[in-house]
């Protein structure tokens, strides 16, 4: 509304004036890019820009939701009906178009991201940068400040690989002619690219670990990080080349040794206040909710909390990742709400409703906010995604080992420190009034050398990471995506989401046609999109 008003008060003040008198004025003063990067506070404001990037609620969070969790077998659509942000569903039942919001929105906004990246890559090491005061910044502030750029460019582009594949390998800012002879890589050079930025990140910057962040910088990218990132990558484009099992391996295991890191003693308190202060968080994205500083918070919570909490009612868990926990984990009562669950307000109890809307029973516990933390005009959330966290590596680090051969002894030894955590947090739901929920005080099992210690990774994974948007790009680097949402769709429950999917074209999402069309056809769509 303050938008509008101000834009009906400056049409009334150009009345005001002739239109001859306001086109001939001459403009005060023009800010190049030359000029920005002298100005105090450039880099670090730059560098900022680049994180902000994760911060886009159409570009980043609503896609995150809807093609890392929706578009599997973890979660469902919701929302009010099935004509309800249609697009999202459409990707879990294989039929996106190449017009789909979801996918034009990350497209555009993680290029926009690169973009940038590129801005600061290009300006940062050759102009006479200062600070806020306007002291020069120094060389070694400024290599800091590339790691994280590189780091981000990495993360950006991974991103986008993971939905389409091979995609152009901007590296540079583009002039109008540029644009239209974009071609796209190879998901192959996308990769040699996405870890070249990693390794330089790595080798070539003053990035501090997390042990020497100052509170003050909490979700700014460390070392662990950046080996995390590395971990992460190398795990996913192992599946089309088995050597990277060992950088992933080598990657995850210098995490490990950093010693900087360890996993929450309650497992409950990663997506409670204050959740990014854990010394599990590797890599936080960290949403305030303070306007008069211009730090905002996240929309995701209104998003998928239930409807009768006013909120929209998405990304609903299926009953499907529900059975995938076993008898007696208490990890269950702290991933999903379910109807009756009664949570604390400024007077008295909300009890959480689902019957005026098509559900599955049960919403994610992990983005439910109580009524004291949601933001103002509930949708500005001061809710912290965990984008990498510690017991995500100690999981990946397993995996590596058993793809590369490695200690049996060690590989349970990390397993179970992760399902030791889960069996030490029994403590009920500490933010509710009353849970419909029994857990029975069932311990989990240590997983032994005899296991099948793969399969006991995809277990653990799946329910230790649940609603955390880790589903698709675990099924996708395991090559069973099409698999497991085909045999998703025989249950009842399904719908018949997953039974459309094909292999050799469902492994990747189509490329925005308005993305092809913007290059002059010179950018290509996926197979089976055309």
């Amino acid at each position: 509304m303050k938008n509008i008003k101000f834009l009906f008060m400056s049409l009334s003040l150009l009345s005001l004036f002739s239109c001859s008198d306001f086109l001939e004025r001459d403009p005060k003063g023009v800010m190049d890019q030359d000029r920005f990067f002298l100005s105090p506070d450039a880099g670090y404001s730059s560098v900022v820009k680049c994180y902000k990037t994760l911060n886009d609620v159409a570009g980043y969070e609503a896609p995150r939701m809807d093609l890392y969790n929706i578009s599997t077998d973890d979660s469902e659509k919701g929302g009010s009906d099935a004509g309800d942000r249609t697009f999202a569903g459409d990707l879990s039942f294989g039929r996106a178009l190449a017009s789909n919001t979801d996918l034009v929105n990350l497209w555009s906004n993680m290029y926009t991201g690169i973009a940038r990246c590129n801005i600061c890559l290009e300006n940062i090491p050759n102009k006479p940068i200062v600070d806020a005061d306007g002291y020069p910044v120094s060389n070694d502030m400024k290599t800091r400040y590339i790691g994280e750029v590189k780091f981000l460019r990495a993360f950006f582009f991974f991103e986008l690989c993971k939905i389409f594949g091979g995609v152009p390998l901007v590296d540079r800012t583009l002039t109008v002619d540029d644009s239209k002879k974009l071609v796209r890589a190879t998901e192959a050079e996308t990769a040699n690219f996405i870890m070249k930025d990693l390794s330089e990140a790595a080798l070539e910057s003053n990035i501090p670990d997390k042990a020497s962040l100052p509170t003050t910088e909490l979700g700014r990218v460390t070392k662990e990080a950046v080996w995390a990132m590395q971990a992460r990558v190398y795990m996913y484009f192992a599946k089309d080349n088995p050597s990277y099992y060992a950088d992933a391996r080598d990657a995850a295991k210098k995490v490990i040794d950093s010693k900087s890191c360890e996993l929450a003693p309650n497992f409950q308190s990663l997506y409670l206040s204050d959740n990014y202060m854990l010394s599990e968080s590797i890599f936080p994205n960290i949403r305030g909710d303070i306007p008069n500083e211009h730090i905002y918070g996240s929309f995701i919570p209104v998003y998928s909390n239930p409807r009768s909490c006013g909120a929209y009612g998405f990304d609903q868990p299926t009953q499907n990742l529900v059975d995938e926990f076993e008898e007696g984990d208490p990890r269950l009562l702290y991933t999903v709400v379910e109807p009756g669950d009664k949570f604390p307000k400024e007077k008295g109890s909300e009890t959480l409703d689902f019957s005026t809307y098509p559900n599955t029973g049960y919403h994610s516990r992990k983005a439910f906010l109580v009524v004291s933390r949601r933001g103002n005009g509930w949708g500005d959330d001061a809710w912290t995604f965990h984008i990498i966290r510690y017991a995500d590596i100690l999981l990946l680090y397993a995996e590596a080992l058993i793809q590369t051969n490695g200690d049996k002894e060690e590989i349970v030894k990390y397993i179970n420190m992760v399902r030791d955590r889960a069996n030490n947090s029994r403590f009920g739901d500490i933010e509710a009034t009353s849970r419909v929920m029994i857990i029975p005080n069932i311990k989990l099992k240590h997983v032994t050398i005899n296991d099948d210690l793969l399969e006991a990774v995809k277990h653990e994974r799946r329910v230790e990471l649940a609603m955390e948007y880790n589903r698709l790009y675990d099924l996708k680097r395991w090559n069973c995506y099409v698999e497991t949402m085909n045999t998703f769709s025989t249950y009842p429950y399904a719908k018949g989401r997953g039974a459309a999917f094909k292999k050799g074209i469902n492994e990747l999402f189509p490329i925005p046609q308005v993305e092809i069309d913007r290059s002059g056809g010179s950018i290509k769509q996926n197979p089976g999109y055309n």
